[in-house]
């Protein structure tokens, strides 16, 4: 059983290499090195694997989230209103670093983003104004450029945001209760 000095500490060392994976991920694309936030990710999935007790539970959410992240990103891009610089597999598709950050974003619905899971229309106003700023300053940085009409890019970024991101936490906190009721059916309280 972790205390609570140990609970605080991994909440914020999650929040830490979030933050490490998302900033090396816009440099890594700046600089044409776009794989350098998938590697950024592998080392957070790796400390996530080894000290996180939901760490299956947050993987299955991080692949449902890179596929959704996948969808949204190549709705922005197939509507016109945005393309992103780094290496694509294919073109008129998400680029993998944009997906990975979404497993980026995930591997914190159950570290420094808990919190939200229980206020799931907080999650929702904070994905509609904090996704379209995000977006923002990465394209000012130079990870995309804005294609078409600004505003609807903006506007379309935050309703798909605050609809997803509430989504995913409900989402992560339902696969967290099935995952542990298994568990106990597996391995009972000794």
């Amino acid at each position: 059983m972790k205390t609570d000095q140990q609970r605080s500490s991994a909440v914020w060392i999650n929040f830490l290499l979030f933050q490490s994976v998302y900033t090396l991920s816009l440099v890594g694309v700046i600089n044409g090195l776009s794989w350098l936030g998938c590697v950024a990710l592998g080392a957070f999935a790796l400390w996530h694997a080894c000290t996180a007790t939901t760490a299956k539970s947050d993987f299955v959410i991080a692949g449902i989230a890179m596929f959704a992240g996948f969808l949204l990103d190549t709705l922005y891009i197939r509507s016109g209103l945005i393309t992103y610089s780094g290496s694509m597999l294919w073109s008129g598709v998400a680029p993998v670093w944009i997906v990975a950050l979404w497993a980026n974003f995930a591997l914190t619905f159950n570290g420094c983003l808990r919190w939200l899971r229980s206020r799931l229309w907080l999650a929702a106003t904070l994905a509609c104004i904090g996704s379209p700023l995000s977006y923002y300053a990465g394209i000012r940085l130079g990870t995309a450029t804005i294609t078409g009409d600004a505003t609807l890019l903006f506007g379309l970024i935050a309703l798909t945001w605050g609809i997803t991101v509430p989504a995913l936490l409900w989402l992560s906190s339902q696969v967290e209760r099935q995952m542990q009721s298994r568990h106990s059916v597996l391995l009972p309280a000794i």
